[in-house]
């Protein structure tokens, strides 16, 4: 009997909300971009307004090994009004006293890519992880006034089998 397999692209939108989830669930991380939010499209106008903060998740296919195998990337966005960059002193006290250090910014991808590093991974082939080659870039919107960086990981996965449990590979 031959096993069917979806399309590739069929749980695409199931991983962001499963990241988003897992970022929203972080007290520390919300703490950092209160009073923004975790958005599923990296459209800044209109998401982030006056001095707030948000993070953004977009997720792309990579490339395809073969019928059953596929690479997944994702991009992770964080991105703050210059207002909010820099952290209180109470907050900096804080999150230095986790290991976690810099701006707002700079702590909250830290703080992302711990909660990934954690992920317990059900089905992938291997783990998420950055990329080898500028998996940290910054991230300007000229004439904005917001500042921010990009996370940037891939990992390998099955096509998403057809059955009645359907869940996230990776």
């Amino acid at each position: 009997m031959t096993q069917k397999y979806d399309n590739p692209l069929s749980d695409m939108n199931k991983i962001k909300a499963d990241l988003m989830s897992l970022f929203c669930e972080s007290e520390d991380l919300t703490n950092l971009i209160t009073p923004g939010h975790c958005f599923d499209t990296p459209y800044i106008e209109g998401a982030v307004t006056d001095n707030s903060c948000a993070v953004f998740v977009e997720t792309y296919l990579t490339k395809i090994e073969n019928q059953r195998i596929k690479e997944v990337g994702i991009d992770i966005t964080v991105v703050c009004h210059m207002d909010s960059v820099v952290l209180s002193d109470e907050e900096k006290t804080y999150y230095e006293s986790i290991d976690v250090y810099g701006n707002r910014v700079d702590s909250a991808v830290q703080i992302i890519n711990s909660s990934i590093l954690n992920l317990k991974q059900n089905y992938s082939i291997g783990s998420m992880n950055l990329l080898d080659k500028n998996p940290l870039e910054q991230y300007v919107l000229p004439g904005t006034g917001f500042y921010g960086k990009v996370l940037h990981y891939t990992y390998q996965a099955f096509y998403q089998r057809s059955n009645k449990s359907r869940q996230v590979i990776f």
